[in-house]
């Protein structure tokens, strides 16, 4: 018993000499290992919802935009169905006498049907004809919208004319006169006196030998003709290249020498690149229509009725042919408010300027000849502009229609 007390004895003294042990086995490894497997977990399941919130909303646009962009097309298609079926409005023309026969071109009813289809409700000159609000087919869902507009380009200046020296002479004069509007006059200049400018004349010619298909330089005879000569272009110092083919945008024509962005900004409401033949009367702006009129070869006294003021006027000291086009705008817009385009035929557009009342001043004498090759009361080639949209998401459409085809012949999305 004695040497079992001592033997336990020994072992406490040992144990206490030992000291306390550490436990050396690893604990809380798998505590570190879950935070570790959290963190991953959770990093992932944030990437996860970053990415699928994404997609969503991305996914929720590319619907909204092919919604947008189909109203758009749809307003695009009906303005089009509509300006197509011109020849069957004039084959029930026909059936009226010569005489008493309407001009009546669809074009201007084409954006009333694309926006009834839009909004349901066909509204003619501020009245509400139909409602279809509510019917399958037509309208746009909630959230929907579309909106049309239609003008012809038939009324502007076309800069693509360059297919004879005839056709590039007219284009000239008419090019010169829309650039000598724009350009700064001098105050020394007596009224009534109109000086040729050259350097306005050689930008003009620029503007030739960009577009025309040929490699010599234009040049003008006796400032009423423009033929190819035998030196070649850009032999007088000219910095820019030749297209040498005709402009697809209006925009192609800020890289002709001389044409510099304010110039362009100011004219290019009365230019077209697009095929027009004739100016159309009903459409082209006044100025245009006074560039053309104040024209000796369009009006004998071209003098006297756009630059010198109508003797026996009280209210305003103005020349006859600004009262003439002043009187022929308000009648256009009464027109235009009727959903008639103008003047039936161009032989009443003439007949317009003969009936100035002498309180005016003297009577536009127009060379009707001059005036029936070089205008006309039809448009052919119509600009559509359309945009739709869906919450918030908007489309936009330009497309330029040949009416004599039916075919686009420019096309742009926005």
């Amino acid at each position: 018993m004695r040497q079992r007390w001592m033997e336990a004895k020994a072992a406490v003294r040992a144990e206490l000499h030992v000291g306390q042990r550490v436990n050396r086995t690893p604990r809380g490894v798998a505590l570190l290992l879950v935070l570790m497997v959290l963190a991953i977990v959770s990093a992932f399941a944030a990437e996860f919802h970053y990415k699928s919130y994404i997609r969503l909303h991305a996914a929720s646009n590319m619907r909204e935009d092919v919604a947008a962009y189909y109203h758009a097309r749809s307003a695009m298609e009906i303005a089009r169905m509509v300006i197509k079926s011109q020849k069957l409005a004039d084959n029930f023309l026909r059936m009226a006498p010569a005489a008493q026969r309407p001009h009546f071109e669809l074009w201007t009813l084409a954006c009333e049907f694309a926006n009834a289809f839009c909004t349901g409700d066909l509204k003619l000159m501020g009245k509400s004809f139909f409602n279809f609000k509510g019917l399958g087919g037509v309208g746009l869902q909630e959230g929907g919208m579309c909106r049309c507009r239609a003008f012809p380009e038939d009324g502007r200046v076309n800069i693509n004319r360059v297919d004879s020296d005839a056709d590039r002479t007219r284009m000239f004069m008419e090019l010169y006169r829309e650039l000598n509007r724009h350009e700064p006059k001098d105050d020394s200049t007596p009224s009534g006196v109109v000086e040729f400018d050259e350097q306005l004349a050689e930008k003009v010619l620029n503007i030739i030998d960009y577009v025309d298909p040929d490699k010599s330089q234009s040049q003008l005879v006796d400032q009423r003709a423009v033929v190819s000569s035998a030196q070649s272009e850009g032999s007088s110092g000219s910095l820019s290249e030749n297209k040498n083919a005709k402009f697809d945008t209006l925009q192609e024509l800020m890289m002709v020498e001389g044409i510099e962005p304010e110039l362009f900004c100011k004219m290019q409401q009365e230019l077209t690149p697009y095929s027009t033949q004739k100016l159309n009367v009903n459409t082209a702006s006044l100025n245009t229509l006074r560039s053309m009129l104040c024209d000796p070869s369009y009006t004998s006294n071209w003098q006297e009725v756009c630059y010198m003021p109508g003797t026996g006027q009280q209210i305003l000291p103005l020349p006859s042919m600004t009262w003439a086009l002043g009187c022929l705008d308000v009648c256009r817009e009464v027109r235009k408010t009727l959903m008639s385009p103008g003047f039936a035929r161009i032989d009443q557009f003439i007949k317009f300027f003969q009936s100035v009342p002498p309180s005016l001043g003297a009577a536009p004498a127009l060379n009707g000849q001059t005036v029936r090759q070089n205008a006309d009361v039809q448009s052919k080639i119509i600009r559509i502009e359309t945009v739709g949209g869906s919450f918030g998401t908007y489309r936009g459409l330009t497309g330029v229609l040949d009416t004599t085809s039916g075919d686009y012949i420019y096309w742009r999305e926005y």
